[in-house]
């Protein structure tokens, strides 16, 4: 039989494969790049190119944790319980926003290594702090989605139960 953590595994894994597809597809962008932009256009010293490659390099980190640590990451938040046939509209509720939270977390832990890879440019290059102060907002949105996205996840089974009050837990 099926368990709830066994299903939690399976979909933060499908997580894991829509970041890898994320990574696919940064990576094919980045190598026809040169072929679409003029030779005098294209520099590795570009700072958009070094927020791509920061971009796949945290998306990668993202992928690779989801699709071989989904196990780990479902146990911390799925019972071992068997899921019923029918199930309640508060168990769907739950793995639902458990989920979400899951995913809000994963595409916000890959933005903020996306801006980190940025820093490290900006700061290597010596660019001006100016290009530093601009990304501040997004950091601080992204460090709050991450906050979100952990504390949704934990407290699933409690905001399910908040967001249906009246539907019997056992089915």
């Amino acid at each position: 039989m099926i368990t709830q953590r066994d299903v939690g595994a399976a979909a933060i894994k499908l997580i894991g494969l829509y970041f890898a597809s994320r990574v696919v597809a940064l990576y094919a962008a980045l190598m026809v790049t040169p072929y679409l932009m003029s030779a005098q256009a294209f520099s590795s010293s570009d700072p958009l190119l070094a927020a791509s490659i920061s971009s796949a390099v945290g998306n990668f980190a993202v992928a690779v944790t989801f699709l071989f640590g989904a196990d780990r990451i479902a146990a911390a938040l799925f019972t071992p319980t068997e899921v019923p046939p029918s199930g309640s509209r508060r168990d769907l509720l739950f793995a639902g926003i458990a989920l979400i939270g899951v995913w809000l977390a994963a595409d916000a832990a890959a933005a903020l290594l996306r801006a980190g890879g940025s820093y490290l440019y900006y700061v290597q290059q010596d660019l001006p702090s100016a290009s530093l102060v601009r990304s501040w907002p997004q950091v601080a949105a992204n460090v709050a989605s991450l906050a979100m996205g952990v504390g949704l996840a934990l407290s699933a089974r409690r905001v399910a139960t908040r967001l249906d009050p009246a539907s019997d837990p056992s089915g």
